[in-house]
């Protein structure tokens, strides 16, 4: 016949009457702090928006922007403020901005900061649009102030008249890859890459200068790729101009005459 098991029995240690007076004192005492203190912040005048600041854009743009805030939030507790919602408020009249944050700063201010993409290329399709590094198209930038940016071909956009637009073309990902790439490796700032063409991302391609010849890298291995370049353009054999096209994609780096 089995034996059956004795279970001892676990005695609770035994809480004192004033320890729970005390923890229920202490628990009333905290929420009464919470009250009294969310009531004062709440209803204090101290806590009323009286001023607005911004940065990252033009003075007139800000004036604007403070103005307008004012106007709909003046003498409004700031702890009733939705910041979230002036964000996204903003975000129609600076399209272009990557980030628009709202905060609150005590006891009686609003501080608006803006900070806005940095154009990379141009998306050369019909329209002309800079992109950033995210494939993002900035719709409000005049391509004229740019500078001298590379042009990247053969990428439908399929822009829509939204205020931002997000390109999400492989093809665009790989040419701006390429791009970062060409501009922290430095050794071609020489040549002033100006087109890339994205058509076909296993025969992506570069020129070097106005009418320098092609170079044909692909979308692999790119850094590799670039640094075979290197190698190859600094054979002081090689005339450039009298080349069509480099082909670093193999080991074997192909080089076609005019």
């Amino acid at each position: 016949m089995a034996r059956q098991k004795k279970f001892k029995k676990i005695r609770m240690p035994k809480v004192h009457k004033m320890q729970w007076v005390g923890m229920i004192v202490f628990i009333v005492f905290i929420v009464s702090a919470w009250l009294i203190t969310t009531a004062f912040l709440e209803r204090s005048d101290y806590f009323r928006l009286r001023s607005v600041e911004a940065s990252g854009a033009a003075d007139r743009s800000l004036a604007a922007v403070r103005n307008e805030i004012l106007a709909n939030y003046k003498d409004k507790n700031i702890f009733k403020i939705d910041l979230k919602a002036i964000a996204r408020g903003l975000e129609p009249r600076y399209p272009d901005a990557k980030d628009i944050i709202a905060k609150i700063l005590l006891p009686d201010k609003l501080f608006i900061s803006l900070s806005f993409r940095k154009p990379v290329a141009i998306l050369a399709n019909g329209r002309d649009f800079p992109v950033d590094m995210d494939g993002v198209i900035l719709v409000n930038r005049d391509l004229l102030s740019l500078g001298d940016l590379p042009a990247i071909k053969g990428v439908d956009a399929k822009y829509a008249g939204r205020f931002r637009k997000r390109c999400e073309s492989s093809n665009l990902k790989a040419a701006l890859e390429l791009v970062d790439i060409i501009k922290r490796t430095r050794f071609l700032d020489r040549y002033r890459v100006k087109t890339l063409d994205a058509s076909d991302m296993r025969s992506m391609s570069f020129t070097l200068g106005e009418s320098g010849p092609m170079v044909i890298i692909g979308y692999e291995n790119l850094k590799e790729r670039l640094e075979a370049l290197h190698d190859t353009l600094r054979d002081p054999r090689l005339v450039l101009d009298s080349i069509s096209y480099i082909d670093v994609r193999f080991k074997d780096i192909a080089i076609s005459p005019k």
